[in-house]
């Protein structure tokens, strides 16, 4: 495989420049944010190193042909001129996704099969046998986007399952946020894990792992397997001293991590949760309303952080959602003075009724549902 592959990291709305950050560290080139993606260049060692190590991205695809055809004989004899060998063994599995057909050509189904007939044609005249077609967990997954004038990009996902499973989830709460969009949150909010930290309304535990995980230097991806892993190119000395060295990279959280819960059954799924991900004991856990939480002590000259993912519309079963987010205003104003705390919401009347003016809005997507970040800055006194 070249050693300067143009790689595309997919992400949520709102986390590009996230993730192009992220991917700068990491130390990838050609950095370039796009529309819920991220472009970059590295070698097979970058594209193990962002899997493991990148918490804002969803997949990591390596593209690995560019052309223009007119009709679809061209597409099949260009694909099955590719060498397909060097990510798929012969007797293996694939899934052809497409992205996008283009004016030129049918529909979305017709083009997967094409795309799967040229590559079975092309095991079955080499080898006399030929991969097969797993839509849940192949080996190889394709993507295929076709623009209106017949531009193809063929890549293929070195992730496998998405980048968001990180291999701590099993029972979440009822409105479960997503990793990679908690991982995003606290990256905006600018958690390095240099302060005191807090969410009090931590439900399944998520925001509590990934501040945990970045408190402790524990990369995202050591919990779990890779699409990589099985292409005959896999070099697995490489891969066992990148996952040794990340290892090696952990450290201890300088700084207390405080979750808390009013619902007992909440704080066992994230006691579970941080203990799958091997960060319980970075953590404190209460069950405890967020009214009668104690802020965790901090040093005069250092601000703590709360992040937390409150009830809206959508999760409240009983009680009125503009009263309880006044609580929660009422209570920030009261006892968390010297932190600054960031809630996301998906209702923007009920936000208001925080009644403390927000610095920053940022819009951002949990799933199909459009939300906002808001972040508040609690001062002790006035803010001047």
């Amino acid at each position: 495989m070249s050693h300067d592959l143009k790689l595309a990291l997919s992400t949520l709305a709102g986390l590009e420049e996230v993730l192009a950050a992220e991917l700068l560290e990491i130390g990838a080139t050609n950095v370039i944010s796009g529309r819920r993606v991220v472009t970059c260049t590295g070698d097979l060692e970058m594209v193990y190193r962002l899997n493991l190590e990148v918490r804002t991205a969803l997949r990591v695809l390596i593209n690995i042909d560019e052309f223009q055809v007119d009709h679809e004989q061209a597409l099949y004899d260009r694909l099955r001129a590719t060498n397909w060998r060097t990510y798929l063994q012969p007797e293996g599995s694939l899934f052809v996704n497409v992205v996008d057909p283009g004016r030129w050509f049918r529909n979305t189904h017709f083009i997967a099969q094409l795309t799967k007939d040229a590559i079975v044609d092309q095991f079955r005249d080499k080898y006399q046998t030929r991969p097969s077609v797993d839509k849940g967990s192949p080996d190889l997954t394709i993507h295929l986007r076709i623009s209106g004038r017949g531009e193809v990009d063929l890549s293929i996902d070195s992730s496998g399952d998405g980048l968001h499973r990180r291999g701590y989830r099993r029972r979440t709460g009822e409105a479960p946020i997503n990793e990679v969009l908690a991982a995003g949150m606290l990256k905006i909010a600018g958690y390095t894990g240099e302060q005191p930290f807090v969410d009090p309304m931590c439900g399944s535990g998520t925001i509590l792992v990934e501040a945990a995980g970045i408190a402790a230097n524990h990369a995202p991806g050591l919990l779990r397997s890779f699409g990589f892993e099985r292409w005959p190119n896999f070099d697995p000395a490489l891969w066992g001293s990148l996952r040794q060295a990340a290892l090696d990279r952990r450290r201890p959280a300088a700084y207390p991590i405080l979750g808390g819960d009013i619902d007992g059954v909440a704080v066992a799924i994230s006691r579970a949760t941080l203990e799958r991900a091997n960060l319980l004991s970075r953590v404190e856990l209460r069950e405890s309303s967020f009214e009668e939480l104690t802020p965790p002590a901090r040093a005069a000259d250092v601000n703590g952080l709360l992040v937390t993912n409150p009830p809206y519309e959508l999760r409240m079963q009983t009680g009125d959602i503009e009263s309880f987010y006044r609580s929660i205003g009422d209570t920030l104003k009261q006892h968390w003075a010297g932190y600054t705390a960031w809630l996301i919401s998906a209702n923007p009347s009920a936000v208001k009724s925080v009644g403390l003016r927000s610095s920053r809005k940022i819009p951002l997507m949990n799933g199909p549902v459009e939300v906002r970040f808001c972040k508040y800055e609690l001062y002790r006194g006035t803010a001047r």
